[in-house]
């Protein structure tokens, strides 16, 4: 089975980007989340996850989370 990693970019409702922060980083599979600026608040990194469950902790893991807007998905290929 192939192993991916991958970027997340996340932009979060004003005001809620430290309570976000936080539940990102609880979740399984999240190695690090980090505020970053721009066009997105946060950036979350996902390691060594099978595309099914990548696709599986960004739906259901970081978009579930109150306060994110949207999310960007940026595998790693090299």
């Amino acid at each position: 089975m192939l192993m991916i990693s991958a970027y997340v970019l996340i932009e979060v409702e004003p005001g809620l980007d430290k309570k976000v922060l936080e539940e990102v980083r609880k979740l399984d599979g999240v190695s690090e989340a980090y505020f970053v600026m721009g066009n997105y608040d946060i950036i979350a990194v996902i390691k060594d996850a099978s595309q099914s469950d990548l696709k599986y902790k960004v739906s259901k893991g970081i978009r579930s989370i109150k306060g994110v807007r949207h999310t960007y998905t940026l595998p790693v290929i090299s």
